[in-house]
This record gives C-alpha cells, sequence and structure tokens, in this order.
C-alpha cells in the first residue's frame, strides 16, 4: 500500500527503515494531507521537485503537533530507500539548501559513522540561512552549519531519535579517522602573522616616541613658570566668584524662610476655618437627621394607633357571628352548643332549627353577607 516501505529495501540498524521514526509521529505523517496529495508515488526524482519547494525546517509543530513538509519528505525517503550515490548527490548539488538538509538528515539516521563524519565535516564551511520552525510554531534563523553540528551532536533532530555514534576522539585513536582539520585553520594562520608583524613594528617605533616624549616634556617645564602666574591668577578670581555665590545665596534663603514663614501662618488659619465650617456642617447635618427620625417616629406612632381605632368588624351583626351567637341568642350559645346540651339532657337536638339555619344559604342576604365580610364593607340587606 502507500505506507508501506519498499519491497526491496534493506533493513537500516536491523529494523524496517520507517521504523526508525516514532510510531505517533508516523500515524501523524500518514494522517496529514500533504502526505496523502504530494507524497504519494514520488521517487528519487520527483521528491527533488517538492523539497525545492521546502522554505524551512522543522518537525511537529502548533497545539495539534501537525507534521511539516520536511518531516513528510524524510519519512518518505526512509520508504523508497535510494541509493547511497544519490543521497550523496542531493548533499554535494550547492543550489537547493533545504534539499542538502534533506539528504544529511537522512544520512545521518541510515549510513555508518565513517561515512557520516567523512561526509557532514566538510559542511561546517557552509554558512547559508535555513528557516527553522520550533515546536510551538515560532520562525527562528539558523545556519546551514548549525544544522549540521545538530545531527553530529543531538539526540533528537526534528522529532527523530538518531543512532548513537562513537566520539570522534576515539576514532581517531583507533585510527579510523585522520586528526581534524578546522577550516578555519588558515584564517588563524593570517591572524598570528598579522599580529607578529605589528609587534615587530611597535618595537622600531618605540625609540622615535621616546624621543618625541622627552621634548615635549622638556617644553613643558619651560612654560610652567610663565602659566603658572596666570593660574594663580584665575584661582583667586574663581574664589571670588564662589564667595559672592554664597552670600547671595545666604540672603536669598533667609528671605525664602521669612516668606515661608508668612505662608504657614495663612495657610494655619485657613485651615483652622476649614475644619470649623465641617465642624458646623456636621452639627447641622447631625440636627437634620435627628429632626427626620423624629418625624418618621411620630408618623408610624400615629399610624399604629389609627390602626388600633379602627374597628375590627364591618357592622354588629359580623362582629356577633364571629363571637359564635346572634342578637337573638340571649344566653350566647351556639345551636351545636344547644344541641350538646339537650342532649345530655336526654332531650331531642334542634332540627328545626338547624334545618332553618342551611336553608338560609340559598337566600341573596346569605352571599351578600359573605361577599360583604371579603370586601371588609357593610352588607346591605334585601330580604329582612
Amino acid at each position: 500500500m502507500a505506507n508501506r516501505t519498499d519491497p526491496d529495501a534493506d533493513t537500516v540498524h536491523g529494523a524496517n527503515p520507517q521504523f526508525l521514526v516514532d510510531r505517533i509521529v508516523r500515524v501523524k505523517i500518514y494522517n496529514d494531507a500533504y502526505w496523502k496529495e504530494y507524497c504519494f508515488g514520488l521517487t528519487t526524482e520527483s521528491l527533488i521537485d517538492e523539497a525545492a519547494k521546502l522554505d524551512y525546517v522543522a518537525g511537529t509543530y502548533g497545539g495539534r503537533r501537525r507534521p511539516s513538509r520536511f518531516l513528510c519528505l524524510f519519512l518518505k525517503l526512509l520508504q523508497i530507500q535510494p541509493d547511497e550515490d544519490v543521497v550523496l548527490e542531493y548533499i554535494k548539488q550547492p543550489e537547493l539548501k533545504y534539499l542538502r538538509a534533506l539528504g544529511c538528515a537522512y544520512l545521518r539516521i541510515t549510513a555508518r559513522y565513517l561515512t557520516v563524519y567523512q561526509t557532514l565535516e566538510p559542511l561546517f564551511a557552509d554558512y547559508r540561512k535555513l528557516r527553522y520552525r520550533n515546536m510551538q510554531g515560532k520562525m527562528s534563523m539558523i545556519r546551514m552549519d548549525e544544522f549540521i553540528d545538530w545531527l553530529m551532536r543531538e539526540e533528537t533532530i526534528c522529532d527523530v531519535t538518531m543512532p548513537q555514534m562513537p566520539k570522534r576522539e576515539i576514532l581517531e585513536q583507533t585510527g579510523q579517522l585522520d586528526v581534524y582539520q578546522s577550516v578555519l585553520e588558515d584564517d588563524l594562520e593570517d591572524l598570528e602573522e598579522l599580529e607578529r608583524s605589528l609587534k615587530e613594528q611597535a618595537k622600531e617605533e618605540a625609540p622615535a616616541a621616546e624621543k618625541a616624549e622627552a621634548s615635549m616634556t622638556k617644553e613643558a617645564e619651560d612654560g610652567e613658570g610663565e602659566k603658572g602666574e596666570v593660574e594663580e591668577k584665575r584661582r583667586e578670581e574663581r574664589r571670588d566668584d564662589r564667595r559672592d555665590d554664597r552670600r547671595d545665596r545666604r540672603d536669598e534663603r533667609e528671605r525664602r524662610d521669612r516668606r515661608d514663614g508668612r505662608d504657614d501662618d495663612d495657610r494655619k488659619e485657613r485651615r483652622e476655618r476649614r475644619d470649623d465650617e465641617k465642624k458646623r456642617k456636621d452639627r447641622d447635618d447631625h440636627r437634620d437627621r435627628e429632626e427626620r427620625r423624629e418625624k418618621k417616629e411620630k408618623k408610624d406612632k400615629k399610624e399604629k394607633d389609627e390602626k388600633k381605632k379602627k374597628p375590627k368588624y364591618a357592622n354588629k351583626a359580623d362582629e356577633e357571628r364571629a363571637a359564635g351567637h346572634s342578637k337573638n341568642d340571649k344566653d350566647g350559645l351556639t345551636v351545636e352548643e344547644s344541641n350538646e346540651i339537650r342532649k345530655r339532657l336526654g332531650l331531642k337536638p334542634l332540627r328545626f332549627e338547624r334545618h332553618l339555619f342551611h336553608a338560609t344559604w340559598g337566600l341573596e342576604d346569605r352571599r351578600e353577607g359573605f361577599q360583604a365580610f371579603i370586601e371588609k364593607r357593610a352588607a346591605k340587606w334585601k330580604d329582612c
């Protein structure tokens, strides 16, 4: 399928080349739209066109850790596994710098350590600029030699774990590599020669400089006698000027102190007047609040008294009805109480009175009485 490694590809470090990229990163690349649209069916030749469109080096970036195009093409190289000669051509070509960076990263993870040292170390002389995108998505500027140094020293580059390599010192001691020759060695030799020539020139000019200094010292000693009197007069004038300045400052200070004394008295008097006005205003406010409080208390007391004086019932009949007896009940007993007494005495209950009472519920005056009670007004009787 599209995500499988080339069947003719060899294992790298004893594993499938694509497995050199962590599984989480690999799944993100497989699900990315750039991988599905542009990396499908790429070959060693067509990959150059896609690498020419790269404009930065990165691994995964952003909050969702989206894989960059550089990382997608790097996984594609692991999938198709080009020949080592093709990868070396990617690195040697001078025009496409991002293709060179891609080839260097692929060579670092797949080749043997001797090939890595011999191929990548000459690239320390490449100072072209590269755009690098960090994990937060921010862009920064690096150099090609800096990227090569990361490949040689760091464990993780662009979210890909690099295989370990022995140190160069060990390979030099075992004779597998020659002693490293820095590309800056010629410049250092030129700098040392320039320093030696400057030191020799300084030694040759030293006697002439000493003679010139001695002549200048003699001339200065001759002119010191004439300049001494002039300097003494100038110093005396400066002392007089400083004395006059001190006197003027002292007089000005005294005048300012007298003026400040008068100002202090005025400020004190204004402060006292302001405090008196504030106290008077506070007393007036307190008196007003007390008067308002007394008025409110009188008003509340008056309302309470009026409520007490107000009759509880709209008329006398309501009052008697609430008390449980009517005007005709001279003994003040209700029908139920009368029936209870009659029952104890062995007499029959007042059935006629009870039936009569129940019959009054159909009268207009009964409804008028209930409505008047609800509305708290005097009833308007019609049937009596």
